[in-house]
């Protein structure tokens, strides 16, 4: 599944790109057919078909985290495995598994590499295989989608953008409130671009690491920053971490999260996340 809205690159060459797939899969002896999608929601139903037919080995992912997240929700429970060729901006649950970032190496990758099976999540009902959340990182998010330019320069500009103008947010967890910047469940370790919000994730566990981020001084943003990304974030004066199976988390009003930085606005003021084990094949 190629995903013309990918990234940078797939804008502008997807039909030239679903041709040369098809090509080397025909070189190293396999039977490939690549489809360009075509709105939202797309991939998913190609997906589910293919798992339902039984028809295909691999269904492959030719994209970003949100590619991934489209095509992984229609193989959930199946046979079928999940490919990935990350071709998107932040590529996270590539990265998380290790999966090459260059074209050439993540194609070898998919053709010699054996199938796993992962824990995915929901929130409110929504899959996601890496990371969702509220706060400061679904504000990101939706900045982020606004832009007419994908890639890391964007997403370092849109994040200085947001954290000079956002404003932290009160929840209630368990019964009791508190002020937080960010609230993340980490399915994955990162959410893209080696930003690491859970280093010690781990995808087959069947638990989720939910990552507090309390209010902070401005100044503590650097070291937060570099903790990020240098996969040094640990429990601190303004970061908890919790292992959980479930959490529920209230707001005073419907809020705006993330799911695999996926931008939703919600119509409630209840989360609930859970994890769902053992739940997708993936190649990796």
């Amino acid at each position: 599944m190629v995903n013309p809205h990918s990234g940078t690159k797939l804008r502008r060459e997807a039909d030239s790109m679903a041709v040369w797939l098809e090509q080397q899969a025909r070189k190293a002896g396999l039977t490939a057919k690549a489809i360009i999608t075509r709105a939202r929601g797309h991939a998913t139903d190609l997906a589910a078909e293919a798992a339902a037919t039984q028809k295909w080995d691999t269904v492959v992912a030719v994209g970003g985290d949100g590619t991934v997240n489209e095509v992984a929700r229609g193989l959930l429970f199946a046979p079928t495995s999940l490919g990935i060729l990350p071709l998107g901006s932040g590529n996270g649950l590539a990265r998380h598994l290790g999966i090459p970032l260059t074209l050439s190496a993540a194609l070898h990758h998919l053709f010699e590499c054996p199938s796993v099976v992962i824990d995915s999540a929901t929130l409110n009902g929504q899959p996601f295989f890496c990371v969702a959340g509220l706060g400061f990182d679904a504000y990101v998010g939706q900045l982020f989608g606004q832009q007419p330019r994908r890639g890391l320069d964007t997403y370092v500009r849109v994040s200085m953008q947001a954290y000079l103008d956002y404003l932290p947010q009160r929840i209630r967890v368990a019964g009791r409130d508190t002020e937080i910047f960010s609230l993340s469940f980490a399915n994955a370790g990162q959410f893209g671009n080696n930003a690491w919000v859970a280093p010690h994730a781990d995808l087959t566990d069947g638990r989720l690491e939910v990552c507090t981020v309390t209010p902070f001084p401005k100044w503590y943003g650097t070291a937060l920053t570099f903790q990020l990304f240098t996969k040094g974030l640990k429990p601190s004066t303004y970061i908890s971490y919790q292992s959980l199976r479930e959490i529920t988390v209230e707001t005073e009003q419907p809020t705006l999260v993330h799911y695999d930085g996926e931008p939703w606005q919600l119509d409630t003021g209840r989360i609930e996340v859970k994890i769902v084990p053992k739940s997708l094949r993936v190649k990796a």
